[in-house]
């Protein structure tokens, strides 16, 4: 048995408004009308049968016991959430009312309603005596076992329900879609405390098993919303016959519709930039993004050290960070390696993330933001290497030529305040962004697998295989996977307490890499697995430069100014994604004053012949998401993670990095190089696998194929129609299996194309999609909290 009461606070005209429910397992509201029921009669068989014994009958004992709950639930809000105007729109086209009922017991009102139902859909083959034992208890002087009421703020401030309507709910196998079903009584009738003068009752029954969005609870908030409504219900009052009810009830929608929407309207307003206004000023950007983040700049070092769990989970976080930055360097070393012949090797690009890092920790704005080398990063590489060779230009002048370039345009950027741009890229672009990264990791993975196969796993002969080390590297790269997952998803399971749990789980990466990397080179020694070379002991050293021409200067331009491009958009959708409300951190960002230190950071990096940098995927987020304190809420029955608080430090980049300098100084070419290559990917799927947590892209591409009754009932879910939905997801579905098809084809000249596409994203979401999915669900869909 239950009872779901709406409860109105506040002011319900600026929709401060809220629902609770009552849940009472052996009792429901005392009926009032006892003579009707015989309680009189029991009530003095009882007291003659003690007075004959004449004895004292002392404390009565209990029979049952009682359960109650009580939970709020937000009001419907029609203009957000599109499935209310459809379950309304449904009833309209068919009302069932029964006008001025002359009943005067629940039991006789439902009883009319139900047949009532039944009369107008024959089809349906109801049997009243079911439904009629799910809504009342027989056996309980309280009736009612779900009811849904409002609840309204008097004037001494305390809340009280309204007691003019009950919403009743019904959950049945009896039906198999949502029925409705109005009625306005004669009189008013009294169902006890809290429902003394009930004139309006709407039934709702609905399947089992529903969708939650379309279940019992949320159809009754849709109509205890409307019935919350004073003029709603003084205008049905006044219907003189059922058409005229149901055409005033049509209306009375229409306006609290209106309401709301204009109520939207007006809040978008107000939250306005409030910089928008102002003027534009060469620097003016710069400087005010140093006078924002300028007083947090002591806090930076000192947030998350007071407190024994704040340090805990600092060190958790420089170690995640640590083994997340390190072996990729490795990884990407040995790619960097193949692609310009030895020229930037593995102790490179360490010393690049060092170099950087450590830097960026220092003089950077959002400390959060990680910075690195990256995919796209090693292509241009790539092509710089190739027109260097093949118009015969020295590598070291022409790499170092580009990267002044690319230095120069993202200071004019920073100074210009062109990241200001970025309010136009939403959270579409960054999620496909995104989850491109996520597959690049993948099918980086992938590839080195099959390379591994078809090199040791001979089909037609046996000369020259290696079986051993293909299956090895299959284990070493799944077994990092796997253990890393469980391990991260332990804070999940029932074992050990919920501190122990978190604190495992936050050593989830280093744990996988080390137990991996000692079962690849100790257990299994004897599989010669291969490493890394360290062909340059002395790679910290500057560039040497060599004869320089016009032809190089305008070529290196060229290719400056797309790297530039590409490392505006990188780094830009990185900050946005750190510095997502969700989040919730306070300090502010500092989009152009980072784009200027990750210009003058490749200035140093191009003049020693080391690899560029820039914010990168996924790092950044899982940076603040180690940061994190993070609680579970239940949201309509569906759990989901929300942020409660970051510790917005320098520390642990700080420290991170300090570790990679050690790595880059004393620990190349051993003991790095016992870390097999296998793992290195593994740990690239890993951080795929976990990235995908806040991706709401791959959320909706998994609810394609998945059965309508499991859909979660996220705010999305409630607001936007289904084909909306979907129409969004594959619109996004098909920019990303562009971004992909560009990025993993042979050419590197045609991945030369990657920045432009990015950019080319916005205006697809601004100007293309709009005229697709009407703004109010791209609003839900595309929002950033």
């Amino acid at each position: 048995m239950a009872a779901f009461e709406l409860l109105v606070e506040g002011d319900v005209q600026d929709n401060d408004v809220s629902v609770d429910l009552k849940t009472d397992r052996a009792n429901g509201y005392k009926d009032q009308y006892n003579e009707d029921q015989g309680e009189d009669s029991l009530g003095s068989l009882t007291y003659n049968a003690l007075k004959d014994t004449e004895e004292d009958p002392g404390p009565l004992e209990c029979h049952s016991l009682s359960y109650t709950s009580r939970k709020l639930l937000p009001m419907k809000h029609y203009h957000d959430e599109a499935r209310a105007m459809k379950d309304i729109q449904k009833f309209l086209s068919n009302p069932i009312i029964l006008f001025k009922l002359e009943k005067h017991t629940v039991h006789d009102i439902i009883q009319e309603m139900i047949t009532k139902l039944a009369s107008e859909k024959p089809r349906l083959n109801l049997k009243l005596e079911n439904i009629i034992s799910s809504l009342v208890e027989e056996n309980s002087d309280y009736k009612l076992m779900e009811i849904m009421q409002g609840m309204k703020t008097n004037e001494k401030g305390e809340n009280e329900t309204e007691p003019s309507f009950v919403t009743i709910l019904c959950s049945s196998n009896e039906v198999t879609e949502n029925h409705v079903v109005m009625c306005l009584l004669h009189n008013t009738i009294n169902l006890g405390p809290g429902a003394e003068e009930i004139h309006f009752i709407a039934l709702v029954l609905s399947p089992l098993k529903e969708k939650k969005i379309k279940c019992a609870i949320e159809v009754s908030r849709t109509y205890s919303t409307l019935l919350a409504d004073v003029k709603l219900r003084q205008q049905l009052k006044g219907a003189t016959n059922p058409t005229e009810f149901a055409h005033i009830f049509e209306l009375e929608v229409h306006r609290i519709y209106t309401e709301q929407r204009n109520g939207v309207e007006k809040a978008l307003e107000s939250r306005q930039d409030l910089g928008g206004n102002s003027k534009w000023c060469f620097g003016n950007d710069l400087i005010n993004d140093l006078k924002r983040r300028a007083p947090h700049y002591l806090s930076d070092y000192t947030d998350g050290l007071n407190t024994c769990a704040g340090i805990q989970k600092i060190i958790s976080t420089i170690m995640f960070l640590f083994f997340s930055l390190i072996i990729p360097c490795i990884a990407f070393g040995v790619l960097f390696s193949s692609l310009t012949h030895g020229i930037i090797d593995v102790r490179k690009v360490i010393l690049s993330q060092a170099l950087a890092g450590s830097l960026f920790s220092i003089f950077g704005g959002q400390p959060l933001l990680v910075i690195r080398a990256t995919i796209p990063l090693t292509i241009f590489t790539k092509v710089i290497y190739s027109i260097s060779d093949e118009k015969e230009m020295d590598f070291h002048t022409f790499y170092a030529m580009t990267g002044l370039w690319t230095s120069i345009f993202l200071v004019i950027s920073s100074l210009t305040g062109i990241s200001t741009l970025m309010k136009y890229c939403s959270r579409s672009t960054e999620e496909i962004f995104a989850l491109f990264i996520s597959i690049a990791f993948t099918v980086d993975s992938i590839k080195f697998l099959v390379h591994e196969f078809d090199y040791n796993f001979c089909f037609d002969s046996v000369e020259d295989c290696n079986v051993p080390k293909a299956l090895l590297s299959l284990i070493l790269l799944v077994g990092t996977v796997l253990i890393g997952c469980e391990i991260y998803n332990f804070r999940y399971s029932p074992y050990l307490t919920a501190a122990k749990r978190t604190l495992l789980a936050d050593y989830a990466l280093p744990v996988a890499v080390l137990l991996m990397a000692f079962a690849g080179s100790w257990l299994f020694r004897r599989v010669e697995m291969g490493t890394f070379d360290d062909k340059n002991p002395t790679s910290f050293q500057y560039t040497a430069w060599g004869e320089v021409s016009v032809g190089m200067v305008l070529g290196s331009m060229g290719l400056g100014l797309l790297q530039s491009l590409l490392i505006f958009m990188d780094q830009n959708i990185a900050a946005n994604i750190v510095n997502n409300p969700s989040n919730r951190l306070k300090k502010g960002p500092a989009y152009h004053w980072d784009l200027m230190v990750v210009a003058v950071i490749n200035v140093v990096l191009a003049l020693f012949g080391l690899p560029l940098v820039h914010g990168a995927l996924p790092h950044s987020p899982l940076h603040v998401r180690a940061l994190a304190d993070i609680e579970e809420k239940c949201d309509h029955g569906h759990v989901r993670e929300i942020i409660v608080s970051v510790r917005e430090t320098r520390v642990t980049s700080l420290v991170c990095h300090v570790l990679i300098w050690i790595c880059a100084l004393f620990l190349i070419p051993k003991p790095l190089n016992y870390i097999p290559i296998p793992v290195l990917y593994g740990l690239f799927v890993f951080l795929a696998i976990v990235a995908l947590d806040d991706i709401q892209l791959w959320e909706r591409m998994l609810l394609i194929f998945t059965e309508q009754n499991s859909y979660p009932p996220t705010s999305y879910i409630r607001k936007v129609p289904q084909k909306a939905v979907h129409t969004f997801t594959i619109i996004q579905v098909i920019q990303l299996a562009v971004l992909c098809a560009i990025s993993f084809s042979g050419s590197p000249y045609l991945k030369m194309l990657f920045p432009a596409l990015l950019i080319l994203m916005i205006p697809i979401r601004s100007k293309l999609v709009p005229k697709l999915i009407k703004e109010q669900y791209l609003k839900a869909l595309d929002g950033h909290i």
